[in-house]
């Protein structure tokens, strides 16, 4: 049986291998992602990526399929188009969307080590 924690790995190094090279662009761009989330909240920087480029549309795919998996804390919400995932945001109870929160930081610190270890080296 694996742990929540080794579930977020294989499913970060699925989800990075996927993308085949990494530039180190996008590398930072995930390093940074955390801060996204603790300056702007997970709801507000979900819809910030939505709005920006394909590396950012990426992350939005990625951390929605993460957190609409089973039992993890927007499950409810796996078929919802995008704006219908965003709108979950205005409606959670505050203890579900700080578990979401919470579950995006600790996928993010898989995507953003995996992501470094792929990047193409200068």
């Amino acid at each position: 049986m694996q742990t929540q924690q080794q579930k977020r790995a294989e499913f970060a190094l699925k989800e990075i291998g996927k993308m085949g090279k990494i530039d180190k662009e996008t590398a930072n761009f995930y390093a940074g992602a955390p801060t996204l989330i603790l300056t702007n909240g997970l709801g507000q920087t979900m819809a910030f990526l939505l709005t920006k480029t394909s590396r950012e549309k990426t992350l939005f795919v990625i951390l929605k399929e993460w957190l609409t998996a089973d039992k993890n804390p927007l499950c409810d919400h796996k078929n919802k188009r995008e704006a219908e995932f965003l709108q979950a945001f205005n409606i959670l109870p505050i203890d579900k969307y700080l578990a979401a929160q919470t579950e995006a930081l600790r996928l993010l610190e898989w995507l953003k080590r995996y992501a470094k270890a792929f990047s193409e080296k200068d």
